[in-house]
């Protein structure tokens, strides 16, 4: 036994070495993949640690920083096509709210003004309190400045949207109007959802403040 004992010794000592030296080794290849901060880098600590807790956590990663590129990309073109290419791979991703916006009124711009049909939806109240320099009459008019949060395909969406916005931007949206502007692009009818705005200074300080968050906003002259 006492043999035996001391032979055992030895080779436990080495094992629990090995094993870590084997965590030494992952945590150095996961800090450099970290200061890299690359989808390669962090493909390559997936290959050489595939059964890594921290595998998951990269694998997530590589797909964050992909969408994130891709998204820069889209946003560089800046093309009703380059926004489409991006909501093909990511129809649901980070950003595909800002991109069916962008994609929209790029083609908006480009279409002929006889597929145009803004007309405001008369049937989305006003808040009962509120203040009346952030609220646009209620007779209809489209010319004041405003911003556009969505477009979708219909008027239930589109206040569907609102109200959960709403909920989210509860001190940047008060006071506001919204409204829904149907639209017909590329023979599909589409609803827009506004929000008129006190002045083009407000509509781009709103905008700023929801796309810090990921949510899609325009600036509508």
């Amino acid at each position: 036994m006492r043999f035996t004992y001391r032979a055992a010794g030895p080779i436990t000592a080495a094992v629990i070495l090995t094993l870590l030296a084997g965590c030494s080794r992952t945590q150095q290849d996961w800090r450099a993949a970290q200061q890299a901060g690359t989808p390669q880098a962090y493909g390559l600590f997936v290959k050489r640690h595939p059964d890594s807790e921290l595998a998951g956590v990269a694998r997530r990663r590589i797909a964050q920083l992909t969408e994130e590129a891709a998204w820069q990309q889209a946003m560089r073109a800046d093309t009703a096509a380059a926004y489409q290419g991006y909501l093909v791979k990511y129809p649901n991703g980070s950003w595909s709210q800002d991109a069916r916006i962008r994609m929209e009124s790029k083609s908006l711009a480009q279409a002929p003004p006889a597929a145009r049909t803004d007309v405001p939806d008369r049937a989305t109240p006003a808040p009962s309190d509120a203040p009346s320099s952030h609220v646009m009459s209620g007779s209809g008019d489209n010319s004041g400045p405003a911003v556009q949060l969505g477009a979708f395909s219909s008027t239930a969406n589109a206040r569907a949207a609102w109200q959960q916005l709403s909920l989210e931007f509860p001190s940047q949206l008060r006071g506001l109007t919204p409204r829904t502007v149907p639209v017909t692009l590329s023979g599909r009818r589409l609803y827009r959802l506004e929000a008129g705005v006190a002045s083009q200074p407000a509509a781009r300080q709103l905008c700023r403040q929801l796309q810090q968050h990921s949510r899609g906003c325009l600036p509508l002259p």
